[in-house]
């Protein structure tokens, strides 16, 4: 069932309407489940997961235990007075009775299947609230991740005269870009870090094939425009020294500008409700004076560093 699933549906975790921060003008952003990066701060941690997944809201639960006695899988037990889930025994459930027979909504199912003619009825519906520089927004996870379905979407979109944008990671086969790059208009790419250990050390993955794949949209940069943006984590990717490489790799692509993405908690509570580690604590955040010097830093160097949602669109 989920092969044919993946095949002919995009799995969505969440929709976001009149979103002014993801590319021109009001936006409907649609997120898509799955990633091939696990980066330690991800303040989406539950598009990680190429599968649905069951939230747990342990703050809601009365541990009335019905949730286990229903579940066909057996996948929530009950251990030292608190509820443990097995979540791949989750992925194949589709009718989700233990959410159904929770009267105090500790559990919620997370991700949604949804077919091309599904999300574009949503689209055009959301479109008159556009404005006429409005549009879509891919973003994740990783919306490459599910490529055969985006770039079924994205042809849609651009045959609907939808204004279309993707934020992406860039670990993807440079092929896949080939074909999608005819029917975006945005592109944000994340450059995370440009040594490709640390990278590793940090996401799971090198940045070998992301720091290729970010030359050849530059270089194929025409009919769309290529934002570069950097999440500004704390001792990891913000010391003088690494800055001074991100703008001299810009400089090669002949860029003069990124987008600096603050580190933020907004996500923090996610990772308890999917029973995952939170690597950042909530002290590991850059003052507003920092975030300013290292902008400055930038400017210096002949690049324009944009804070935050302040990207002039």
């Amino acid at each position: 069932m989920r092969k044919f699933q993946m095949a002919e549906k995009g799995l969505i975790f969440d929709f976001q309407g009149f979103s002014v921060h993801d590319g021109p003008g009001c936006r409907t952003v649609i997120f898509f489940k799955g990633c091939p990066l696990n980066c330690r701060w991800c303040c989406n941690p539950e598009g990680i997961s190429a599968f649905p997944e069951l939230m747990y809201y342990k703050s809601r639960c009365r541990v009335d235990l019905d949730c286990v006695i229903i579940c066909p899988s057996k996948a929530i037990n009950f251990n030292n007075e608190r509820i443990l889930i097995d979540r791949k025994k989750c992925r194949d459930c589709l009718d989700h009775p233990c959410v159904k027979t929770c009267t105090h909504n500790a559990l919620s199912w997370l991700g949604e299947y949804c077919s091309l003619e599904e999300l574009m009825v949503k689209l055009k519906r959301d479109r008159q609230y556009w404005g006429s520089r409005g549009g879509v927004t891919l973003s994740g996870g990783e919306p490459m991740f599910q490529f055969e379905f985006v770039h079924r979407l994205l042809k849609n979109c651009y045959d609907s005269y939808m204004h279309t944008a993707m934020e992406t990671c860039g670990f993807a086969p440079w092929k896949q870009y080939e074909q999608v790059i005819p029917f975006l208009e945005w592109i944000f790419f994340d450059l995370k870090h440009l040594d490709d250990q640390t990278h590793k050390s940090a996401t799971g993955v090198g940045n070998k094939l992301i720091l290729e794949n970010a030359r050849r949209l530059a270089e194929a940069e025409k009919d769309y425009r290529l934002v570069f943006r950097l999440p500004l984590v704390k001792e990891f990717n913000d010391s003088p020294e690494h800055l001074s490489k991100i703008v001299e790799f810009l400089h090669q692509l002949g860029k003069t500008e990124i987008n600096l993405l603050p580190q933020h908690h907004l996500g923090n509570s996610k990772y308890s409700i999917l029973d995952l580690p939170y690597s950042y604590p909530k002290h590991q955040i850059h003052e507003e004076a920092k975030l300013s010097e290292l902008a400055d830093l930038f400017a210096k160097n002949g690049v324009t560093a944009y804070l935050g949602s302040d990207t002039p669109f």
